[in-house]
């Protein structure tokens, strides 16, 4: 999925009007409040990259489960903090975040290193999309933040993100985006799921 969450995952943006963007930055504003780096560190663990976390009960209930710091740092330009640009929506060139829906005890990436990709869907999309940069760097998704124990289990839980700084997009013209995860577990090609691993959405910059 992607936030900010909008009506028929359309990010429409007018530059002039800032009421068309406030309301995506509110949101965003919103929620990556609990990604904080002050709440990450009082509630969450540093863990060690590229290895999953896991916490079996071993007969005992270990509850509840511990989760891995995601700092809202890592978000770069996309953080949104101290950011006149208010995520780049102001000037144009706004973050867009790609998150998973969580699944329990699953083991994403099947012990390999997995990143998030976009592209635009059709050739006149890719030369409208323009340039862009993700943050982490080369969209990547930690193995750290799997397996999910459950909301009941796993109360301060902090899902990874990947952030989307689109920097040149073409003006006035709608642009059809798809970002999909790259994992060795995770199909992206089934034509019956258009969510399964990927997801697209329409993006629009209104300038006058």
């Amino acid at each position: 999925m992607i936030r900010p969450k909008t009506e028929n995952l359309d990010v429409i943006v007018n530059i002039s009007d800032t009421e068309s963007w406030n309301q995506h930055v509110q949101k965003l504003n919103k929620f990556l409040e609990p990604y904080n780096d002050s709440i990450q560190a009082q509630k969450n663990d540093v863990c060690r990259p590229g290895r999953y976390y896991e916490q079996p009960d071993n007969g005992v209930l270990n509850y509840p489960k511990r989760a891995c710091q995601f700092n809202r740092t890592q978000l770069g330009d996309c953080s949104g903090i101290g950011d006149p640009t208010h995520y780049g929506y102001s000037t144009g060139q706004p973050c867009v975040f790609i998150k998973m829906n969580r699944v329990i005890n699953f083991y994403a990436g099947a012990n390999q290193s997995m990143n998030v990709t976009c592209v635009g869907k059709r050739d006149e999309d890719a030369e409208n999309l323009g340039s862009f940069v993700m943050f982490p760097a080369n969209g990547n998704i930690d193995l750290m933040y799997f397996p999910y124990y459950g909301k009941k289990f796993h109360v301060n839980y902090t899902q990874p993100l990947v952030a989307v700084k689109f920097l040149n997009v073409t003006p006035n013209v709608e642009v059809n985006v798809e970002c999909r995860i790259n994992a060795a577990n995770i199909a992206t090609d089934d034509e019956r799921d258009k969510f399964a691993g990927r997801v697209a959405f329409k993006l629009r910059i209104n300038k006058t």
